[in-house]
């Protein structure tokens, strides 16, 4: 796949005619129609071309010869910078889910705090009623303080792997 960008054409027909190399022995005769096509296939957004900025990336199928200055596969910066970005990501990811179990377990404790404090023991001597639903309710507590443990061990496992993934497509120059 290669890479190509917007110099401010109005139409995808003028765009189409500046990205393809005249035909040579070397290369597959292209009309314009189809490179049209093709480019609107893989960029949508170029349906609407005269709304997007000099400068957008396009995609161009390899099946299409280029002119020569029009083109550029993606660099080894620009993965870098992709796979930075999805470390990144992953990386922010984790702190959420550590932040969201860490608020869990506080209201969890702060659940089971209440459930002993002398206001629900008071609750239960003039409500006898309510003993069953305040011990479910502690018992609850307890088990979702569990399983949350349990689930942020398995999410982190999981965000492991994926950055294990993501090395994976580092390239050792």
């Amino acid at each position: 796949m290669n890479i190509a960008e917007l110099k401010g054409e109005k139409t995808l027909k003028t765009l189409a005619k500046r990205l393809l190399a005249e035909p040579s022995k070397k290369t597959k005769k292209t009309t314009n129609a189809e490179m049209e096509a093709a480019l609107l296939r893989l960029n949508p957004q170029l349906s609407q071309i005269r709304d997007l900025e000099e400068g957008t990336p396009i995609l161009v199928p390899n099946e299409f010869a280029l002119a020569a200055d029009e083109s550029f596969t993606p660099s080894r910066g620009l993965t870098e910078a992709l796979l930075r970005q999805a470390q990144e990501a992953v990386s922010r990811l984790r702190g959420v889910l550590k932040e969201r179990v860490a608020n869990s377990a506080e209201e969890t404790d702060g659940v089971q705090s209440w459930l002993k404090s002398e206001h629900a023991k008071a609750i239960v001597r003039d409500s006898p009623e309510l003993k069953e639903v305040l011990s479910s309710a502690g018992t609850a507590a307890k088990t979702l303080a569990k399983e949350q443990a349990t689930a942020l061990s398995a999410e982190e496992s999981a965000l492991a792997k994926i950055n294990s993934q993501l090395a994976a497509f580092r390239v050792k120059w």
